[in-house]
C-alpha cells in the first residue's frame, strides 16, 4: 500500500497581510486524509513564536507531520545566532508543535523513508556568463548595487573592468542582512550535504523508497530563468549542483519536495520525480502524492 503525502512550502505566516490565505490552507490539509505532511522550509522570519503560531494551525491533521527550515526561518537580529536556530531552536518548537525536524534526523512511515535539510548554495547555480567575481556573491551584493550603496566599496578592484550585464546586476539577497552566524555559505552547504548523505546511508536499507525534503533547489534544470541581470544573480542563491548530485547517487531517492524559488514545477530528473510546491507570498497551495 503507498503513502500520500501533501506537500506545501514558503507558507511566510510572518507576512500579517496574507496570514488569512494560509489559514485557509492549513484548514483544508486538515480535511484531507493523508499520511504524511511535508512543510519545506520558510514558515516565518524572526520571532519564534510566529513559527509556534504557523505549525499550531496544522494541529488537526491527522498524519504524520514533517518540515525543514528555509533560509528565511534562519533570519534574525545582528546579535542573534542563526545556527543556534537551526540545530536546537527549530526543532524543539517543532517538536512541542507535534512536527518532526527532517533537519535533524529522518523519519521513516511504513515503507518510505523521509530525508530532508534546508540545503543552501554555494554559488554553483551563477550564471558565469554575467562575468560577475565570487566575491559579489559572498556578499549578496549585485555589482549595480555594490556600485550605488555605501559600504560595498572593498568588493572593486583598483584598475577592474567589469562588464556591462554584471553592472546592470543591481540586486541584493537579504541574506547578508539577516543571516548571522560564524560560518559562511560554502562550509555550511558542505554541512548540509553531509547530514542528507548519512541520513541516507541509515535508513535506505530499511525502506522501500526515500522521499527528500529540502528548502533549496537541487537541480538546475529547475531553475527560473530571466534575460535581466539582477534576476540571474539571484539564482545563485536558490541552491545547489551538489545538492541534486548527492540525490541521484541514491536510486532509493523517487521524489524530492522543494520550494524556494515560489515557482511551481514539476519534473522528471534522472530517476527522481522532482516537485516544486510554488507557494508565493500572496498565493498558497499544496500538492498531494502517492508514493
Amino acid at each position: 500500500m503507498g503513502v500520500r503525502v501533501l506537500a506545501t512550502a514558503d507558507l511566510h505566516y510572518d507576512l500579517r497581510e496574507y496570514r488569512g490565505r494560509v489559514e485557509a490552507l492549513a484548514e483544508a490539509i486538515c480535511q484531507e486524509q493523508a499520511d504524511v505532511l511535508v512543510v519545506a522550509g520558510d514558515l516565518f522570519a524572526g520571532d519564534p513564536q510566529c513559527l509556534v503560531d504557523c505549525l499550531g494551525l496544522f494541529e488537526g491533521f491527522g498524519g504524520e507531520k514533517l518540515l525543514v527550515s528555509g533560509n528565511h526561518d534562519l533570519w534574525t537580529t545582528p546579535d542573534g545566532d542563526s545556527f543556534e536556530l537551526y540545530e536546537q531552536v527549530i526543532p524543539a518548537l517543532a517538536g512541542v508543535c507535534g512536527f518532526h525536524d527532517l533537519d535533524a534526523a529522518p523519519r521513516v512511515v511504513g515503507d518510505v523513508g523521509f530525508v530532508g535539510t534546508v540545503g543552501w548554495y554555494d554559488y554553483s547555480f551563477r550564471d558565469e556568463t554575467l562575468g560577475i567575481p565570487i566575491r559579489f556573491y559572498e556578499h549578496k551584493a549585485g555589482p549595480g548595487f555594490a556600485r550605488a550603496t555605501a559600504g560595498f566599496a572593498h568588493l572593486f578592484q583598483p584598475g577592474e573592468v567589469l562588464p556591462e550585464r554584471a553592472l546592470a546586476a543591481r540586486s541584493y539577497w537579504n541574506d547578508g542582512r539577516m543571516v548571522h552566524w560564524a560560518l559562511d555559505d560554502r562550509r555550511f552547504h558542505d554541512l548540509t550535504l553531509e547530514r542528507l548523505e548519512a541520513q541516507l546511508a541509515a535508513i535506505e536499507s530499511q525502506v522501500r523508497t526515500v522521499v527528500a525534503v529540502t528548502h533549496h533547489i537541487p537541480f538546475v534544470e529547475m531553475l527560473r530563468r530571466k534575460s535581466d541581470p539582477s534576476w540571474a544573480f539571484g539564482n545563485a542563491f536558490m541552491g545547489s549542483v551538489g545538492l541534486g548530485h548527492t540525490l541521484l547517487r541514491h536510486d532509493k531517492v523517487s521524489h524530492a519536495i522543494f520550494g524556494h524559488s515560489h515557482t511551481r514545477d514539476r519534473r522528471r530528473v534522472g530517476h527522481i520525480d522532482a516537485i516544486n510546491v510554488g507557494c508565493t507570498y500572496r498565493m498558497k497551495r499544496y500538492d498531494a502524492i502517492e508514493v
